[in-house]
């Protein structure tokens, strides 16, 4: 009787026994199981972020149109300027631009004078296609420029007032010319830019030809200081009243 016990006794320990191994060793398996797995998600190095590179895709010269309308509308004014641009993948424009400019302004009454600025001058800068991620070919850009000019200007004058020379005391109506000039003068100033590119078609000759217009506030740092007559209209840069100028442009571009 008691050896059947004993029997009993040891046959239900060792099921007991074998039951809280298997269970012991499916915790440990989950616990090895969870732990490489944890390790492996945090050894698991992190891929870096593809750095963008900005190939240049396309060349474009062009020429202001603007500048030749406004040359057809005033007979006083001369201005040609064109413009060089390398696109990097319709994100990014690096542009230059350069010109020439004559203008000429007078006035009759009551004593004449004639003023005439030449000069040439040029830009360099950068503009940023905020809706690169929509358009593929045309492109909304805001940029910034530095500009600079060199030129000459002359002025030429008439008094009609006798006090100005003593040879007007007996004729007080006799008119004096007089002429300043000054040479080889620079003027810079900082742009801001906004327009708009616009591929004119997918194919054929005309998917070379973009339209751009842009629309720009010109902003004076440093002008001729020590002159005898204070330059009015300047290359580039036009109107020099104020500090702050606006301007126009319409390029017609060509894409290489």
């Amino acid at each position: 009787m008691k050896k059947q016990i004993l029997k009993i006794l040891q046959s239900s320990f060792l099921t007991i026994l074998l039951f809280v191994s298997f269970f012991g060793m499916n915790i440990v398996l989950a616990q090895f199981t969870t732990n490489d797995t944890t390790q492996a998600v945090v050894k698991k190095p992190k891929e870096p972020k593809p750095t963008a590179v900005y190939t240049p895709i396309s060349f474009r010269v062009g020429l202001d149109m603007w500048s030749m309308i406004n040359n057809a509308r005033n007979p006083n004014i001369l201005r040609f300027n064109g413009n060089a641009e390398i696109t990097l993948n319709n994100i990014w424009f690096l542009a230059l631009e350069g010109g020439y400019g004559d203008a000429l302004s007078f006035k009759e009454i009551p004593n004449s004078f004639e003023y005439q600025n030449v000069g040439y001058f040029g830009t360099i800068g950068v503009e940023y296609n905020v809706l690169h991620r929509l358009l593929d070919r045309e492109a909304i850009v805001l940029g910034a420029r530095y500009g600079f000019a060199n030129f000459s200007h002359k002025l030429n004058y008439n008094i009609d007032d006798r006090y100005w020379d003593l040879e007007a005391v007996e004729n007080p109506r006799t008119r004096f010319s007089r002429s300043v000039s000054e040479d080889n003068m620079s003027f810079s100033w900082a742009e801001i830019n906004t327009g708009m590119k616009v591929n004119l078609a997918r194919k054929g000759f005309l998917s070379h030809i973009y339209m751009s217009y842009l629309f720009r506030i010109r902003m004076r740092i440093n002008q001729p200081t020590d002159v005898i007559a204070k330059p009015t209209t300047i290359a580039g840069f036009g109107q020099n009243d104020k500090p702050v100028n606006l301007g126009f442009s319409y390029f017609l571009s060509y894409e290489f």
